[in-house]
C-alpha cells in the first residue's frame, strides 16, 4: 500500500470539504405563502432553505410600532445585557421614469427589517407617518446594528424623504470582506445557501403600490433575512453597552 504523501489532508477533512462543496451546489429553495390577510396587514411565511421567516407586511404605523415593541420584548434579555441586536435592513424603491434633478434621492417604497425569524416590510410610501417607536429604534446606536447591502444609499433615501436617522450601520460589502460580490454570492460562500436569486424585474417593480405582490414580499423579506444572517455570521453588532434601560 502506498504511503501517505506529505501535505495530504486527513480523510475526515477531505470528506467534510466535499460535503460543503456539494451543499453549495444544491440550489436553495425559496418560497412564500400568504398565511393571513387582515385589514391592517398581511402575514406571510417565507422559507429560505431550512429557515422559516414570518413577515408582517403593512402600511399602518400602528402595526409597525407593534412589531418594534414585540421585537424589543422578545430580545429584552439580550438588550439588558448590553449585547444589542443585529438587524437586517433593506429599502426598495421604484426606479424613476426620468432623471431626478440635482442628484435627488428616489422615494423609498418599503423599509424591511429582519431579526431572527421575524421580518417587517413597512410600506413607507403608503403609510401616512413613520411611528416614533420605529424612529427611536433606528436612531439608537446602542440597541441595534443595521446591516445591509448598499446601506448608506438606503439611509440617504430614508433621511431625504422621511427624516429618518439610522445611527449604527454595517455595510455587508465591508464587514464580509467580499467587496463588490453580490449578496447571493455572499450567502453561498458564507452561509452555504446556494442559488438564491433576486429577480431584476421584481427589483424594478412598483414598490409604492397599495398592495405588494407575493413576489415583492418574498424579494424584500429575503433581502432583509440574508442581511441579518450575514451580519450575525460576521459578528456585526452594535457597540456593547451596559445600559439597562435600552430595552
Amino acid at each position: 500500500m502506498a504511503g501517505k504523501r506529505p501535505g495530504d489532508a486527513p480523510a475526515g477533512d477531505t470528506a467534510a470539504k466535499r460535503a460543503r462543496t456539494a451543499a453549495r451546489r444544491q440550489k436553495t429553495t425559496v418560497s412564500a405563502r400568504l398565511r393571513r390577510s387582515e385589514t391592517k396587514h398581511d402575514t406571510y411565511v417565507v422559507r429560505v432553505g431550512a429557515s422559516r421567516v414570518v413577515a408582517t407586511v403593512t402600511a399602518r404605523p400602528a402595526v409597525a410600532r407593534r412589531w418594534v415593541f414585540s421585537t424589543r420584548w422578545r430580545h429584552g434579555r439580550r438588550l439588558r445585557s448590553g449585547a444589542g441586536l443585529t438587524v437586517g435592513m433593506g429599502v426598495q424603491w421604484t426606479p424613476p421614469s426620468r432623471a431626478l434633478a440635482g442628484g435627488a434621492e428616489p422615494r423609498p417604497g418599503t423599509l424591511q427589517l429582519c431579526v431572527g425569524s421575524r421580518c417587517l416590510v413597512f410600506q413607507v410610501a403608503q403609510g401616512n407617518a413613520v411611528p416614533a417607536a420605529l424612529r427611536r429604534f433606528l436612531a439608537d446606536g446602542g440597541v441595534a446594528a443595521f446591516v445591509g447591502y448598499g446601506i448608506r444609499s438606503d439611509c440617504r433615501k430614508l433621511a431625504a424623504h422621511h427624516g429618518l436617522h439610522v445611527a449604527c450601520t454595517r455595510e455587508l460589502r465591508a464587514v464580509t470582506g467580499m467587496g463588490s460580490a453580490s449578496m447571493a454570492r455572499m450567502a453561498e460562500e458564507l452561509l452555504g445557501l446556494a442559488g438564491i436569486k433576486k429577480p431584476a424585474a421584481v427589483g424594478r417593480s412598483r414598490w409604492d403600490a397599495p398592495k405588494l405582490s407575493k413576489k415583492q414580499v418574498k424579494y424584500a423579506c429575503v433581502d432583509a433575512f440574508l442581511s441579518h444572517r450575514l451580519g450575525v455570521h460576521v459578528g456585526a453588532a452594535p457597540p456593547s453597552t451596559s445600559s439597562s434601560d435600552s430595552a
